[in-house]
């Protein structure tokens, strides 16, 4: 049986996307500082939260976009008996673009391969 990865064996931290960001604008040329790549992550996810918060959707060209979806209280039962409500709130969906699910599945060219 084949050995599967964990999450966490493959996801992509802050810290390596600073430095894939800064190496991929190196080599075109640009000048810019992995702290100033750092504080425009940053910028970019506290405003990300914040749209959010005011429920507001966030679009991200080429990968998709994430939507409030309000959901209504429901009941639930517990497997020893307890019953109860899950109150009404929100959450967060993502929606894949078309070009994110064309390249999950092979049928577009890969922009990191360039």
């Amino acid at each position: 049986m084949p050995n599967k990865k964990s999450n966490a064996d493959s996801s992509i931290n802050q810290k390596e996307s600073i430095d894939f960001i800064h190496e991929s604008l190196t080599k075109e040329g640009v000048k810019i500082t992995k702290t100033d790549i750092d504080r425009v992550l940053d910028k970019s996810r506290d405003l990300a939260i914040n749209a959010l918060i005011m429920g507001q959707d966030i679009k991200v060209r080429g990968l998709g976009t994430l939507k409030v979806v309000p959901h209504e209280a429901r009941p639930y039962t517990l497997p020893d008996g307890t019953k109860g409500v899950k109150e009404a709130g929100v959450h967060v969906r993502f929606v894949e673009s078309d070009s994110l699910l064309d390249a999950m599945n092979n049928t577009s060219v890969n922009p990191l391969d360039k």
